[in-house]
């Protein structure tokens, strides 16, 4: 039985697992979160309610992370270093954050009060793409790897939904230039 994965076509969590299964055999089952019958479908596949999911053999995979760790096991491919766990983590913290305001918004709440859930977001983003920023002025994404496929998904994710412009972190907006013109970036491209 074929590897599936669930998904929806704009998720960045979801569009790293597709890049990083480049060149893999598998089936994209394109979900829509905010249809209720579509929820619904992957609410059989996955009793968190979030996406992505990878079934395989059977099993259902809950998780970006964990479908990325199960992925290196099945693939046989050596952990990652702290470095990269560390930038994705901090890729991760920007993403759950933009999520959380896009969430809120499209909920019709004022996300720009002072509610400190909101709050909590908008000062945790600035300060991780400033780390972040750094990170890649010193080659941190420089090579193809799951760190810089979670950023490339994170810029073009949130600059579709028009959620945050990157203009103030050059250096991220250069690691995105470098891997733009591949081909498995440009197919995934969040619509």
């Amino acid at each position: 039985m074929a590897m599936t994965l669930y998904g929806s076509l704009p998720s960045p969590f979801v569009r790293r697992i597709r890049l990083f299964l480049d060149q893999a055999e598998y089936q994209f089952k394109t979900l829509d979160i905010f249809n209720d019958e579509e929820r619904a479908e992957y609410a059989a596949v996955s009793p968190i309610k979030k996406l992505p999911v990878l079934v395989d053999n059977g099993q259902s995979i809950f998780d970006s992370h964990v479908i990325y760790q199960y992925l290196l096991q099945q693939q046989g491919l050596a952990q990652p270093s702290l470095q990269e766990y560390n930038l994705v983590s901090a890729i991760d913290a920007v993403t759950d954050s933009l999520v959380i305001l896009f969430m809120g918004k499209r909920s019709a709440l004022n996300v720009d009060s002072d509610a400190l859930l909101f709050k909590l977001q908008r000062e945790r983003i600035p300060d991780s793409l400033q780390w972040l920023n750094q990170q890649a002025a010193q080659g941190a994404f420089v090579d193809w790897h799951y760190a810089s496929m979670a950023l490339m998904a994170l810029l073009d994710w949130a600059e579709f939904r028009e959620m945050y412009s990157f203009d103030g972190y050059p250096s991220l907006l250069a690691a995105r230039a470098l891997h733009s013109e591949r081909t498995i970036v440009k197919s995934t491209m969040p619509q």
